[in-house]
């Protein structure tokens, strides 16, 4: 089994649900801290981020992209930026930073 499918796997059985146009998909969130934040946003951006911003990672298959909103526990988020993460050249996760 690669990569893609074992992150797909445990996304959907230890990731948090979320919706997106209305389909639910699968997870993992955490605070934004400054640092991430510092990573994926440039200042002025990071001066608008209200608190407390969330970063989401989920599998490489779900459609997210800057400026779609999320619903999370009835609280509705932007994404602000998208990151694709790869190993050995594979894309295998996407980790979004929320406002």
């Amino acid at each position: 089994m690669g990569y893609l499918e074992r992150i797909s796997r445990g996304m959907r059985r230890s990731g948090e649900a979320f919706q997106l146009s209305g389909t639910t998909y699968y997870g993992v969130f955490k605070l934004l801290d400054s640092g991430t934040m510092r990573t994926y946003l440039d200042d002025v951006e990071a001066m608008g981020v209200t608190r407390p911003g969330l970063t989401l990672v989920t599998d490489y298959n779900t459609p997210i992209a800057e400026d779609d909103s999320i619903t999370r526990d009835g609280r509705t988020y932007t994404v602000l930026r998208v990151s694709v993460h790869r190993i050995g050249g594979v894309a295998v996760a996407k980790a979004a930073a929320l406002a």
